[in-house]
């Protein structure tokens, strides 16, 4: 607890991404499209293909793993049957990640503000945050069509705090990508960044003030950065 309590005289809230940070969805994803590649008679996708396309919402993520199958479809209704799927049964495959649950716990009893920002639509993150029993630590959860803008684009992130009623200077953003250190920059916001996410660059050139190989490092990274702030 001495962490928490220590880092939050300079932060009072924190900016989660989603996938790759608080959850391994990559096989729930996987799971939901082949769902739909299967009924299109088209090629499944491998957990690497999905690894890779992960980060920059559905429509792009259809675009690059379509990009070496059939071109004749409809990607829109394709993506309408991917979320339906998906919604069935939003947790049979998707992990927590380890210590984030009893993090979360600690920060939520410390009175820390805690919000989501993906890219992820925002029935599927609802649906994926109550299967796992996580949406009770997130005051605001702002996904992909919650907003016209999305991460790497800062004024999702600032949506976040905006809801939060929070400003940029008392706030950190922790994701595993460029994509979110991207949008928490742009917000102005310092970033933690996780190391075992779905990140596509080397992390030396993510440009993250800390960066962190398990969630449970967390609190003493937050504490880092107040002491430096």
């Amino acid at each position: 607890m001495g962490p928490v309590l220590t880092f939050n005289r300079r932060f009072t809230a924190l900016v989660f991404d989603l996938d790759g940070t608080l959850i391994d969805s990559v096989p729930q994803v996987a799971w939901a499209m082949n769902r739909v590649f299967a009924e299109d008679g088209l090629a499944l996708v491998s957990l690497d293909e999905v690894r890779a396309a992960v980060g920059f919402g559905a429509r792009a993520m259809f675009d690059k793993t379509l990009a070496s199958r059939r071109t004749d479809v409809n990607i829109d209704e394709m993506i309408r049957r991917y979320i339906a799927a998906y919604q069935e049964d939003p947790a049979v495959e998707t992990v927590v990640y380890d210590e984030v649950r009893e993090v979360l716990t600690e920060f939520s009893a410390s009175g820390v503000l805690m919000g989501v920002c993906t890219n992820k639509p925002s029935r599927i993150t609802d649906a994926v945050l109550r299967a796992l029993d996580l949406d009770r630590f997130f005051g605001v959860v702002v996904a992909a069509d919650d907003t016209p803008f999305m991460k790497p684009d800062g004024r999702h992130v600032l949506a976040v705090l905006d809801a939060l009623m929070v400003d940029t200077e008392r706030a950190v953003l922790v994701g595993d990508s460029e994509t979110d250190v991207s949008a928490g920059q742009s917000a102005g916001l310092a970033t933690v960044a996780v190391t075992y996410g779905y990140c596509h660059v080397p992390f030396a050139e993510l440009g993250a003030d800390v960066l962190i190989d398990t969630f449970g490092k967390l609190p003493n990274a937050l504490c880092a950065l107040s002491r430096a702030a």
